[in-house]
């Protein structure tokens, strides 16, 4: 119980932590965004440029190449699609919606049983995303952005799915060693018996 308390508050105060984040980047002023926007684009341009070049990657980097192109790619493949502003939501999102799942996983009390506590998680990352873009009326110049909301959910439904699955596999594989353990016990046991 020592051990779910724990990790409960750490993912609350991780959750405040990245949820601190978000409202502080909402406080930027036009001119700050975009200036972060633009320095976050060149750097995925410059990045794409530099690993997909002129293909002069030596064979020895030929793995660590394949995949820096790969993610080169994806990255500027994403960003035809949409700004780098929009990818930034998802991210910020899904950087909420990672410990605001484990918080409501590691809960101790009522609801019980993850169906029931996955729609309360999903609920406050929703507020939270809805409280940012309503934070950006009140900053000069910004504006609320129901675009950015598709993002935003984005984000936090890949981050509840990640760690339902993770969850979910890791109740698997510690249900298998406990069947493991209770079956080598209770072959010791039943080999132990037969010598009395």
């Amino acid at each position: 119980m020592l051990m779910r308390k724990t990790i409960f508050w750490i993912s609350v105060a991780l959750a405040i932590g990245v949820f601190s984040i978000i409202f502080v980047l909402t406080e930027q002023t036009p001119v700050q965004t975009s200036a972060l926007s633009s320095a976050v684009n060149e750097a995925v341009v410059a990045h794409h440029d530099n690993g997909m070049g002129d293909g002069a990657a030596a064979s020895s980097n030929a793995g660590s190449s394949a995949s820096s192109g790969f993610f080169s790619e994806l990255g500027t493949s994403l960003l035809s699609y949409a700004s780098v502003r929009k990818w930034a939501h998802t991210v910020e999102f899904l950087a909420l919606g990672i410990p605001v799942s484990l918080a409501f996983i590691f809960w101790w009390g009522k609801p019980r049983g993850l169906l029931s506590r996955v729609p309360l998680a999903f609920l406050l990352c929703v507020f939270a995303s809805l409280f940012d873009q309503t934070h950006k009326l009140f900053v000069p110049g910004r504006e609320f952005d129901t675009g950015d909301l598709l993002f935003d959910l984005l984000g936090y439904s890949i981050a509840i799915s990640l760690i339902i699955v993770g969850g979910i596999a890791f109740k698997l594989v510690f249900l298998y060693e406990r069947r493991l353990w209770l079956k080598k016990t209770c072959a010791r046991f039943y080999s132990f018996s037969k010598l009395i």
